[in-house]
C-alpha cells in the first residue's frame, strides 16, 4: 500500500508531539518577561514592565501583542505562548509539505528532510519555551515558498503576499528587517532588465515591509521616547569577545545539528555550483547574512541554539530543493538503508548534545514563579524588590521592580560599565549605586543566591549594601531562597514610631542554624532556645530602647540592647524554640 503526503504528515505530528512532550515544561525566563508585558497591556498599563518611565525591554512586539489577545480573551498567558508556539510549528510543517507537495516533488524527500527537522531539538524546545521563534520561523518559512514561487513558479503576484510576510517578519524581531533588505537585493537582481517589475519590487517587497517597522519606530519613539530598544543596548556591542563567541556558538549549532546541517551544505553546494539554482542563491545569501549577523551579536545563551533555527530552516529548503534537482532515487535498497538509519541516527545523537540537556535540566524559572507568587502573597503590593532575573519572579510576584542587569531599565544600559562587550552576553551590565538609590526593600540574586554577575561583585564591596542589607536565609515548602533585606525598607523594613520601633523578626542573625519560614502568608523567624541573635541599626545616642513587655516575655535576661557611637545593636537569647514575625522595642526615657 503507497502511503501518501497525509499520512507522512500525521506521523510527523506524533515525533513532534513526542519532542515536545519530552522538553516539557522548558519555559524560557525571557519568555516571562514577554508575558509581564502583556499582562500590564491587558490590565490597562500600556506595554510597560513597570510604573514609571516605560522602556522596551521586549524584541518581539506581534508576539505579545498576539499573546495579550488570547490573554485578553481568558487564556492563562503560559498557556497561551506555548500554543502559539506549537501552531506557528505545525503550521510551518504544513507550509512546507503543502507546498513541495503541489510542486508533485516526491515525498520521499519531503519526508526525510521534514523528520530530520522534527527530531532536531531546536524546533521542539521553542515550540515549547515561550517566546517568539516558532512566530519568527513560521514567517520565515512562508516568505521563502513565496520567493520560491516567485522565481522557480513565475508566479509574480505572489509578491504581495511576500510583501505582508516580510512586514510581519519586520514586526516580530528587529532583526526580522534583514530578510527585507536580502529578499529586496535579491529581488531586484533578478528583474533587473523590467522596470515594471523593478518597481513592484521596490514597492511590496521594499517599500510595504518598511512601512511596518517605520510604524513600530513611531510608536517606539511615541511612547518610549527612543529609537532603540533596550534590548539593543543590553546586548549588542560588536567587540573581539562578542565576535569569538559568535563564531564559537554557530560551530557548536553546526555540530549539534550535524546531519542536518550537513546535508543541507551538500545540496546547498549542489544547487549553486552544480544547477546554478536562482533559489540556492537566495538561500546561500540569507544563510550568510543571519550567520554573520549571530556572530557578531555574539551568539545566544538559551538551549538548543534558538539563533541558529533560522539557518535550520534555509538548509531544510536546500535539502529537499536539492533531493529534487538531483532527482535522487530510493529504489535501491543500500539506499533506502542509508536514508533510515540517518532517520534513525538523528534522535539519538541529539541526545549526546549537551545544549539540548540544558533544556531539560533548566527549570529553575518555575521556582522562580513560586518565590514571586509567595512574596506576592507575603508583602505590599508596593514592595520593590530588585532582582537579576527579570522574568519569572517579577512576572509571578507582578510586584515593582528594579532589573540589575538592565533589560528592563531606563538608566542601566545608558552607563554601561568600560568593560562592556567581554563579559557574559547580557549579563554585562550593572551598577550597585544606582541600584541602592532606589532603595529596594529585597535585592534577590538569580533564584535567591549570594551576589553574582558584575553588579553582584560591585554590592560585595558597597558600605550601603554591608550596612543596610541583611542575608536572609528562607525556606518555603521544599525550597531555599537567600534574599538580601533591606532593614530601613519602605515595605519590609523595620517601623518606627514615636514611642515604638517594630522589627521584622527575619532581621535578627545568629552564626548558625539561621533560617525564616513563609508560612501562613507571613515571613517567621525561626529561633532556636539558648542561641544568640543579633541585629545592629543606625541610632542616635540620644534614643534609649528597651523591648516591650509582649517581646521581652520571649527571651531570657541575657538579652540586651548596647549602643556605640551611632550603632545600637539589639541582642536576644530565646528562652524557647518559636517562629516569630516581628519583635517590638519602646522608647526608654
Amino acid at each position: 500500500m503507497k502511503v501518501g503526503y497525509y499520512s507522512f504528515f500525521l506521523f510527523i505530528l506524533i515525533v513532534f508531539a513526542l519532542g515536545c512532550y519530552y522538553y516539557y515544561p522548558f519555559l524560557s525566563d525571557d519568555s516571562l518577561i514577554s508575558l509581564r508585558y502583556a499582562q500590564r497591556f491587558i490590565e490597562g498599563k500600556g506595554l510597560t514592565w513597570n510604573d514609571g518611565h516605560p522602556v522596551e525591554g521586549y524584541s518581539n512586539l506581534l508576539w505579545i501583542l498576539m499573546i495579550s489577545l488570547l490573554g485578553k480573551l481568558g487564556m492563562n498567558l503560559i498557556l497561551a505562548a506555548r500554543i502559539l508556539g506549537i501552531v506557528c510549528s505545525v503550521g510551518t510543517l504544513a507550509v512546507i509539505c503543502s507546498y513541495f507537495k503541489k510542486k508533485n516533488i516526491k515525498k520521499e524527500y519531503v519526508f526525510l528532510t521534514v523528520f530530520l527537522l522534527a527530531t532536531t531539538p531546536c524546533f521542539t524546545v521553542w515550540a515549547i519555551g515561550g517566546l517568539e521563534q516558532p512566530l519568527y520561523i513560521f514567517l520565515l518559512t512562508l516568505t521563502l515558498t513565496e520567493v520560491s514561487k516567485i522565481i522557480n513558479d513565475k508566479n509574480k503576484g505572489r509578491i504581495y503576499f511576500l510583501s505582508l510576510w516580510l512586514g510581519l517578519l519586520a514586526i516580530t524581531r528587529p532583526d526580522g528587517f534583514l530578510f527585507t533588505i536580502l529578499t529586496t537585493i535579491f529581488l531586484v537582481f533578478i528583474f533587473r532588465k523590467s522596470r515594471k517589475d523593478l518597481i513592484r519590487v521596490f514597492v511590496f517587497a521594499g517599500i510595504v515591509p518598511a512601512l511596518f517597522l517605520l510604524g513600530q519606530l513611531l510608536f517606539r519613539y511615541d511612547f518610549y521616547g527612543e529609537w532603540v530598544p533596550n534590548t539593543a543596548l543590553v546586548k549588542v556591542k560588536v567587540t573581539l569577545h562578542h565576535v569569538l563567541r559568535g563564531g564559537f556558538y554557530i560551530f557548536k549549532a553546526f555540530f549539534g545539528t550535524v546531519l542536518l546541517s550537513s546535508l543541507g551544505l551538500y545540496f546547498l553546494f549542489y544547487l549553486m555550483y552544480k544547477k546554478r539554482n536562482l533559489f540556492g542563491f537566495y538561500l546561500l545569501l540569507n544563510m550568510v547574512a543571519w550567520t554573520a549577523y549571530v556572530v557578531l551579536v555574539g551568539g545566544d545563551i538559551f538551549p538548543a541554539f534558538r539563533h541558529y533555527y533560522v539557518v535550520l530552516i534555509l538548509l531544510v529548503f536546500a535539502i529537499i530543493s536539492g533531493l529534487n534537482e538531483m532527482q535522487f532515487s530510493f529504489t535501491s535498497k543500500s539506499f533506502k538503508v542509508g536514508f533510515i538509519a540517518i532517520l534513525l541516527i538523528n534522535p539519538f545523537l541529539q541526545l549526546l548534545v549537551a545544549d539540548n540537556h540544558y533544556a531539560i535540566e533548566e527549570r529553575w524559572e518555575f521556582r522562580g514563579m513560586t518565590l514571586g507568587n509567595t512574596l506576592k502573597k507575603t508583602f505590599p503590593e508596593n514592595t520593590l524588590i530588585a532582582v537579576t532575573a527579570a522574568g519569572c519572579i517579577p512576572y509571578a510576584s507582578e510586584l515593582p521592580t528594579v532589573d540589575m542587569l538592565g533589560l528592563n531599565d531606563y538608566y542601566t544600559p545608558r552607563h554601561p560599565p568600560k568593560n562592556f562587550g567581554t563579559g557574559m552576553l547580557a549579563h554585562e551590565l550593572g551598577d550597585a549605586s544606582y541600584v541602592l538609590k532606589r532603595n529596594p526593600d529585597i535585592i534577590i540574586y538569580h533564584m535567591g543566591a549570594i551576589p553574582r554577575f558584575n553588579v553582584g561583585d560591585q554590592m560585595k564591596v558597597n558600605r550601603i549594601f554591608i550596612n543596610d542589607y541583611v542575608e536572609v536565609f528562607t525556606r518555603q515548602i521544599n525550597d531555599e531562597h537567600i534574599l538580601y533585606f533591606n532593614k530601613y525598607g519602605k515595605s519590609t523594613g523595620i517601623i518606627k514610631k514615636a514611642n515604638a520601633m517594630v522589627i521584622p523578626a527575619y532581621f535578627m542573625n545568629t552564626a548558625s542554624g539561621d533560617e525564616s519560614v513563609f508560612k501562613n502568608k507571613k515571613l517567621l523567624k525561626h529561633f532556636h532556645k539558648g542561641k544568640k541573635y543579633t541585629l545592629s541599626l543606625r541610632n542616635s545616642n540620644a534614643e534609649k530602647w528597651t523591648l516591650s513587655k509582649s517581646s521581652s516575655r520571649l527571651f531570657s535576661l541575657e538579652s540586651a540592647i548596647s549602643y556605640e557611637k551611632n550603632t545600637m545593636t539589639l541582642i536576644v537569647v530565646p528562652e524557647q524554640e518559636i517562629f516569630l514575625e516581628s519583635l517590638e522595642l519602646q522608647r526608654k526615657y
